[in-house]
């Protein structure tokens, strides 16, 4: 592995999400609840889009897309807004004990089989494989403090484990 800082052995690494996804999760919510007032307003208040009496297809589809739009568009928005603070509040713990998310299981180091450094330097992906056959993927986009966590891991690495630089 090829992206190292120097980290003290003895501490822990704790990487706070970074804000890049989140923002994104938080624009496609705005989107969401803003169209949707748009569509609540077009439709209920200005009522621009009544019911095609004699047929058409094309009058049809645009009535129902502004009546029934809301009811999907503002339940995603808000579901992204949940979403986009759930990223936010997700913190990445690797300590002595071994590594995961706090307030989930906690992975210890032996348990470690391999770990898939082929991406590190290019995307700054490193996947660590686990006895179980669970893995646990470790994004420098996602993450704050990444070279520090790299560091760690490779400090704390079971010998026996390859790495598939």
């Amino acid at each position: 592995m090829n992206d190292t800082a120097p980290v003290a052995p003895g501490e822990g690494v704790q990487c706070p999400a970074a804000r890049d996804p989140a923002i994104r999760l938080f624009i496609g919510a705005a989107m969401a609840l803003a169209f949707a007032g748009w569509m609540t307003y077009d439709a209920y208040v200005a009522k621009k889009y009544p019911y095609p009496v004699p047929y058409e297809l094309n009058a049809f589809a645009t009535h129902v897309f502004n009546h029934y739009g809301p009811f999907v568009l503002a339940p995603l928005g808000a579901l992204l807004a949940i979403w986009g603070i759930a990223t936010l509040r997700r913190v990445l713990v690797a300590d002595a004990e071994g590594i995961g998310y706090r307030g989930q299981v906690k992975r210890r180091w032996a348990d470690i089989t391999s770990a898939d450094a082929s991406r590190l330097a290019t995307k700054g992906i490193l996947v660590l494989h686990f006895r179980n056959g669970g893995r646990l993927v470790l994004d420098s986009w996602k993450l704050n403090r990444f070279k520090d966590l790299v560091a760690y891991v490779e400090a704390h690495m079971p010998p026996n484990a390859p790495t598939g630089v």
